[in-house]
């Protein structure tokens, strides 16, 4: 059994609702802790150290981390179980953050010692996300909810978690300092775990529980096995190039072109808060409504549709410079329009994938969407210098409607609405057969 918008458990009287409400709460409380710690870990380097070089370097060993133990941690989530490897990489994330301010209460803290430690941050948090992911379905049906319900609330708690996370991490390093928040986000990692770990019960290894063993399957075997999932079924490679182009534009957006744009044009930090904010409470918003009637909505015209008006009113709003009222209006509205494109491509994928492969496929589609990023956000920075920083905003807008307006052309893409009535094995051994639907 796999999720399609049909897997409420219908007329069910003992729907069990607590795995559910317990694993949101648990990915909100995460996410919040790794939002701060994204913010906290890097601030305390430059304040105790003094150098942006230094901070980068941190950054950057934060995103490898997170790149590499998606890719590899998909085998072990699966063997673990998804509630176990969710317990295991939330009470790894809180020793891993705690230890940098205690090694520097001890006076031993070393700069490597935080590259490592900052590796390791990130490489609990994306298997974390990973196995608490490939749990919804389960635990939707066994709350008897349709799974786009399961994942619009997901990401709407996540949404608000990624608004409030920086907030609460700034000012708490204004008024305690970024060792001691530092401890707060180990705290927030220990209650996720403990959340986990007592209330959520698994039945099955769709519920959480660990997959059986294949005999004689080594890990890497294990390994390759999600990766060529994903290459030989086209519609999963196509949402996987398509997501990769758009987080890459979304995150240079974010981290180099908004900055050099408030400063531009309105001269104020206050802007760049305030369009940042829009961005998050719009996508909230958006994953709302998905919430309430994504199940009647059609797949592929939702995607054409937040794709292409996000686009427009965020990079077209951005071009023409308008005051910053409207710029935030118009953001807002943006995120609104393109906030169910993430839940529903979520539920895209889980329907598709066989329950056992939900960690290592999982893993892979996570890492492969985030690749490309750090190189196009090195690549914007220096168009924005050439060419200045509308002219940036323009091109990144124009990449992003090819992008998404392609999917009209895309033969694979084609079949989002056909797969949500059809259910692929629960066991890879009993897949269909191979998909050669031409990707894009």
């Amino acid at each position: 059994m796999t999720a399609t918008r049909e897997t409420a458990v219908q007329g069910s009287s003992r729907a069990d609702r607590t795995g559910i409400l317990a694993m949101w709460s648990a990915n909100g409380v995460s996410t919040l802790g790794g939002q701060m710690a994204n913010l906290a870990v890097p601030w305390f380097v430059l304040e105790t150290t003094g150098s942006a070089a230094r901070t980068g370097l941190v950054a950057t060993a934060i995103t490898l981390g997170g790149v590499l133990a998606a890719v590899f941690g998909g085998p072990v989530i699966d063997r673990l179980g998804f509630k176990r490897s969710s317990v295991i990489t939330d009470a790894g994330a809180a020793v891993g953050v705690a230890a940098i301010p205690l090694l520097h209460a001890a006076g031993v803290l070393q700069f490597w010692q935080i590259l490592v430690l900052g590796f390791l941050i990130a490489g609990m948090q994306a298997p974390g996300d990973t196995a608490r992911y490939s749990i919804m379905p389960g635990l939707a049906r066994r709350a008897a909810l349709t799974i786009e319900r399961a994942n619009a609330v997901d990401r709407a708690i996540t949404r608000g978690a990624m608004i409030v996370g920086p907030i609460v991490a700034g000012v708490l390093i204004a008024i305690i300092g970024p060792a001691d928040v530092l401890y707060v986000q180990a705290v927030a990692f220990v209650v996720s775990a403990l959340l986990v770990a007592a209330l959520v019960r698994p039945g099955s290894h769709e519920e959480g529980g660990a997959a059986p063993v294949q005999p004689g399957r080594h890990y890497w075997g294990e390994l390759l096995v999600g990766l060529r999932f994903v290459r030989h079924n086209s519609l999963l490679l196509s949402v996987v190039l398509v997501v990769s182009v758009a987080n890459a534009l979304d995150a240079s957006l974010v981290t180099v072109v908004l900055p050099v744009y408030a400063l531009d044009v309105w001269g104020s930090p206050t802007s760049l808060g305030a369009l940042t904010s829009a961005i998050g409470a719009g996508s909230l918003l958006g994953a709302a409504l998905f919430g309430v009637i994504g199940h009647r909505m059609p797949r592929r015209l939702t995607v054409l549709l937040g794709g292409a008006g996000g686009a427009l009113l965020l990079y077209g709003g951005l071009a023409l410079t308008p005051p910053l009222g409207l710029m935030v209006v118009l953001v807002l509205l943006g995120g609104v329009v393109a906030g169910p494109v993430v839940p529903l491509l979520f539920t895209v994928v889980q329907t598709v994938t066989p329950t056992d492969l939900y960690g290592r496929v999982f893993g892979a589609l996570q890492s492969l969407s985030s690749a490309a990023a750090p190189f196009v956000i090195a690549l914007v920075g220096f168009v924005i210098e050439g060419a200045g920083v509308v002219p940036t905003i323009v091109g990144l807008g124009v990449v992003y409607l090819a992008v998404t307006l392609g999917m009209l052309v895309n033969p694979a893409l084609r079949r989002l609405d056909d797969d949500r009535a059809s259910s692929p094995p629960e066991r890879t051994g009993a897949r269909p057969a191979p998909d050669r639907t031409p990707a894009a």
